[in-house]
């Protein structure tokens, strides 16, 4: 493989460790690569806001992945999105009322803004990390005009599960939704719904694009199942050894370090530097 021209990197698993440090090791090896040529962005599920530490950290300027591809923009207030696809307003306003009663975490992030309900000492802490700028959802007229770019569901097992089921029987044909187990750096059950198709790889494809790059020329770098999508988008794609086994499975490379190693250095290291 030729030396990548873009490297897209998650965030949570992946360029930081469990306790959301970013290793010297790692922002060394990053910024050796963008000094050398190489463009970097971020592909992650946090809001831009919840990146905007990192994105600083390793000054990077190009837009980046949020909210596992539904929004593509620059970290800087009233930056205009490069690629936004936002839930309808038909569809968000039936989830939201289905939801709304049920005493879980609900959560509609309408671009960088989170419109918060329930936030409780269990789903507090976790969102604290991957959500923030958050307002008081008191009443759903909250967003009017406001179309969410993704709305969350959060608490304990059992009553996620039973919105989940709920929310499925909508029918709702132009959502996808995805269930979450407790993972170990978002300690609790969540369901996310985006609008249908959007997804890390197809934000991907589109900023690759834009930039005048092609699929061969991209290395992206991930952990879990939501960055699988990104797998068709890239020229080579890259796991830490800490990885889900299903990311494993399908990995083109995988590090013999952890993210608490510094996967991603060993990563651009080799991948990277060591290309043709």
């Amino acid at each position: 493989m030729p030396k990548p021209r873009l490297i897209a990197i998650d965030i949570d698993g992946t360029l930081i460790d469990s306790k959301t440090r970013l290793l010297p090791s790692v922002e060394a090896a990053v910024r050796r690569a963008k000094d050398d040529g190489a463009m970097v962005t971020l592909a992650t599920g946090r809001m831009i806001s919840a990146s905007r530490q990192y994105i600083l950290k390793l000054d990077l300027h190009l837009p980046i992945i949020a909210l596992n591809g539904s929004i593509v923009a620059g970290h800087r207030d009233g930056a205009k999105p490069l690629y936004h696809e936002p839930i309808s307003p038909e569809s968000s306003l039936q989830l939201i009322e289905s939801a709304w009663d049920s005493g879980a975490t609900l959560i509609s992030v309408c671009c960088d803004t989170a419109f918060a309900r329930n936030v409780d000492e269990l789903t507090g802490p976790a969102l604290d990390t991957w959500i923030v700028n958050m307002t008081d959802f008191a009443d759903i007229a909250t967003i009017d005009g406001k179309p969410p770019t993704a709305i969350l569901i959060a608490g304990e097992q059992e009553a996620v599960n039973g919105i989940y089921t709920g929310t499925t029987a909508l029918s709702l044909d132009d959502i996808d939704h995805y269930m979450f187990p407790s993972i170990r750096y978002f300690p609790m059950h969540y369901i996310e719904y985006r609008a249908r198709g959007t997804s890390k790889g197809r934000a991907l494809k589109m900023l690759r694009e834009y930039l005048g790059i092609p699929r061969e020329s991209v290395l992206a770098i991930g952990d879990y199942v939501n960055d699988l999508p990104m797998v068709d988008e890239a020229g080579i794609f890259a796991c830490p050894a800490s990885a889900h086994d299903d990311i494993l499975a399908v990995a083109d490379y995988v590090s013999p370090l952890s993210n608490e190693e510094g996967a991603v250095a060993q990563i651009i290291e080799e991948l990277y530097f060591k290309a043709n």
